[in-house]
């Protein structure tokens, strides 16, 4: 018995079979190596771009063309350009804020993140978007971008209702509304959506 197991250790198909697991395994651990210093990197970038957005001397725009934004992890870039779209938005700066916003929303998008996360993720973004195309009367890019949306929900007919509102389209605004009333739940929220319709 002892001797059928050194046989088969010393077989040229386990020590082939040991020597591609060891390989494998450093293979892995040194890619998980390098892993761990680009996450490092992009921490120290994303720490330091944080710090530079706190400086009310520098604008938007000024940072955003000074700054290496991409990132190893998304998820750095995604709360940079959002955190700059605000800065953008809060110096009157509307049309970087959303195009900051569409490609934090893009990249969201894109992500591997958490479905549930994901979802609330974009309506936030696709409200601020939607928003800001009605603030600035652009009403092709906010219908371009509409078009490209999640047309799955209630909140994304709602917020296409209220946008095609703002623009004077009531058919358009009115066909909306009745598609989110139809796929909503809740009363109280399709009185409201009710309550918004143009007359």
């Amino acid at each position: 018995m002892v001797d059928q197991i050194l046989n088969f250790i010393k077989n040229k198909y386990f020590i082939g079979t040991v020597a591609a697991v060891v390989v494998v395994y450093a293979a892995l651990s040194f890619n998980q190596y390098l892993s761990e210093e680009q996450n490092k990197k992009d921490f120290k970038k994303f720490i330091s771009i944080n710090e530079r957005l706190a400086n009310t001397e520098l604008s938007a725009k000024s940072l955003l063309s000074d700054s290496d934004l991409n990132f190893n992890e998304v998820g750095y870039e995604i709360i940079v350009k959002t955190v700059l779209a605000k800065k953008a938005i809060d110096e009157g700066d509307l049309t970087l804020g959303v195009t900051l916003f569409e490609d934090a929303y893009l990249k969201t998008k894109e992500s591997n993140m958490n479905l549930q996360t994901k979802n609330i993720v974009l309506e936030q973004f696709r409200e601020n978007i939607v928003r800001i195309y009605m603030e600035i009367d652009d009403y092709e890019n906010g219908v371009k971008f509409l078009e490209m949306g999640n047309k799955i929900d209630s909140t994304f007919y709602e917020l296409a209702g209220d946008f095609y509102k703002y623009f004077g389209e009531n058919k358009l605004a009115n066909d909306n509304y009745d598609l989110a009333i139809s796929i909503n739940t809740d009363e109280t929220q399709k009185n409201l959506i009710n309550l918004k319709r143009p007359r």
